[in-house]
């Protein structure tokens, strides 16, 4: 009997493209971070998982070259750009005979519990609200809904739609936006699990039907086909809020039209929400999709990442723990990967033109005294051969401190180094240009941008911890 199920992973990212092939699967390799290393990103090609229209489910491992290298990784082709397709893969527990087992759920599962795959319901809600969290208009929701049997192995089609019984719908009946859509794969010996995939949006963005009239002034261009939204919505000439407290309109200018205050009433094809599976019995799972643009650096991570904020929220406090830190290989791993996403973040990011932007818009003069009131934003002494002397000096120097051993040394020297040189992450930080790392960069909420508390702290007692055991004055 089964008692328990799950479904995994509990929460994927899938990514927008408009091509009909997939990515193909890779994960994270081993880079060579050694001082005399190649520091240079590299991928591991995975088993990729191919869904034909009709349920066939085949796995395969991306192509070779002829020589046996892997061959490049696709993200575009003839096209547009490869859409990320997860898969949801349902597990559970159980009890036959006296025995428990657990793991994947299988057809042969679910007949010894006496199931079958059409006992399976999936449930995807996913919902597109950027217009409605401007506006607070029930009209202007973007939802859509699936259910389907576990044994119905045909594409369903994700139709965004809004209620019909309000005022103005911003999708107006016998109109959808497409959102995307589910499949679930037909199970086979080589492949038994039970699964759903989830494919995003092309990437597409929707107007009103009178968008050449609002955009006569702008550079907004939508082919007719996608001129579907009714135009006496409410999100079709929102205005831009003049006040800063509503936090709807922070951070601004996230919209078309934003630039003469109203809305131009576009919509994309973005959208997150709930996978959701149930077996008879009260059995239930659900897991979370995300929807985003392709990655545009998908070999750059970054320093904060979504795994970074949720271990900030429910294990915080295990890094002010002295056995915590007393465990130096785990925490020193830590301190590496950190170090590891500085480098590929400094690697994605044109310092000097960084530099140069800020210096223009916030650097101003502003009691006629000469002096840039801003702070330390400087442009280096230019270097014979180098044109992006920030850049590529930043680049450098963060390359040597993912091998640890030369950050230890310089840590060890300069016992206040952190503390002086990164930003910590309080209420009343000062103002994102004072120079502290991470320069001149800002966070969402509009104020200067930092480490999590967790990574911070870790860093700062991974720091004190080389002073201990040294010498005096050594």
């Amino acid at each position: 009997m089964i008692d328990r199920i799950w479904l995994h992973p509990p929460l994927a990212i899938a990514r927008l493209g408009p091509s009909p092939v997939p990515c193909d699967n890779y994960s994270w390799g081993p880079s060579d971070l050694s001082p005399r290393g190649s520091g240079k990103t590299t991928v591991v090609p995975a088993p990729t998982l191919d869904l034909a229209p009709d349920g066939t489910l085949t796995e395969r491992m991306p192509e070779e070259t002829p020589e046996g290298l892997p061959a490049p990784v696709l993200f575009k082709d003839q096209d547009g750009w490869r859409p990320v397709c997860p898969y949801f893969e349902l597990h559970g527990s159980w009890t036959f005979g006296g025995n428990r087992g657990s793991g994947p759920l299988t057809r042969a599962v679910l007949t010894e519990s006496g199931l079958t795959l059409a006992d399976l319901q999936w449930k995807v809600a996913v919902a597109n609200h950027k217009a409605h969290h401007y506006t607070q208009s029930d009209g202007d929701r973007v939802e859509a809904l699936v259910e389907v049997r576990g044994d119905d192995h045909t594409l369903r089609p994700l139709a965004g739609g809004s209620p019909q019984g309000v005022a103005n719908p911003l999708v107006p009946l016998g109109h959808s936006l497409p959102l995307g859509s589910v499949q679930v794969p037909t199970p086979n010996a080589a492949l038994p699990e039970l699964r759903l995939r989830f494919r995003p949006g092309v990437g597409a963005v929707y107007g009103p039907t009178d968008l050449q009239t609002r955009a006569a002034d702008t550079d907004y261009e939508l082919p007719p086909q996608r001129l579907i939204l009714n135009s006496d919505a409410k999100w079709c000439g929102f205005p831009l809020q003049d006040t800063s407290d509503d936090p709807r309109t922070v951070p601004g200018g996230l919209f078309a039209g934003a630039e003469n205050r109203k809305s131009l009433g576009l919509v994309d094809d973005i959208c997150d929400g709930t996978v959701t599976v149930t077996l008879p019995g009260g059995l239930e799972a659900s897991a979370r999709i995300v929807v985003s643009p392709p990655d545009f650096a998908p070999d750059r991570r970054p320093f904060v990442s979504l795994a970074d904020g949720l271990a900030d929220r429910v294990q915080r406090a295990e890094v002010k723990d002295p056995a915590y830190l007393a465990q130096q290989q785990l925490t020193t791993l830590e301190i590496r990967d950190l170090f590891e996403r500085i480098l590929e973040t400094v690697g994605n990011i044109n310092v000097d033109v960084q530099n140069e932007r800020v210096r223009d818009v916030y650097g101003e003069d502003r009691d006629g005294d000469g002096v840039n009131d801003r702070g330390p934003l400087t442009v280096p002494e230019p270097l014979t051969g180098v044109l992006l002397a920030l850049t590529d000096g930043g680049r450098r120097r963060h390359r040597r401190f993912v091998a640890l051993e030369v950050l230890e040394d310089l840590l060890r020297e300069q016992p206040d180094l952190i503390r002086r040189v990164v930003r910590e992450p309080v209420e009343d930080a000062p103002d994102y240009l004072d120079g502290r790392m991470p320069v001149a960069m800002r966070g969402a909420d509009a104020g200067p941008l930092h480490l999590t508390r967790r990574q911070y702290d870790l860093l700062t007692g991974w720091a004190d911890s080389l002073r201990e055991n040294t010498e005096p004055g050594s």
